[in-house]
């Protein structure tokens, strides 16, 4: 079941919104266009994804035999590529 949600559209005066939001100092007495989409709880819930949730899901492709290997991987590409110092 898809549902559609209609996004709503108007024009308003900058100053009616700077209580509500930080706008550029530029916008002042100026009229702008709002536009206001319904976030749905998909969208929400891909926001919530942490950093360290991610890591965990990649824990999975890990090759334990390269992990040693990693720890010295930046260094080792940078002295090939420029030499050692």
């Amino acid at each position: 079941m898809k549902i559609f949600m209609e996004a709503v559209r108007t024009i308003v005066s900058a100053d009616v919104l700077t209580p509500i939001i930080d706008l550029p100092w530029a916008t002042q007495d100026l009229q702008v266009e709002v536009i206001v989409i319904p976030q749905t709880k998909k969208k929400i819930q891909q926001q919530e994804i942490s950093v360290e949730s991610l890591a965990g899901c990649l824990r999975d492709y890990a090759n334990p035999t390269l992990l040693e290997k990693e720890q010295y991987a930046w260094e080792h590409n940078i002295i090939e590529k420029y030499g050692n110092p």
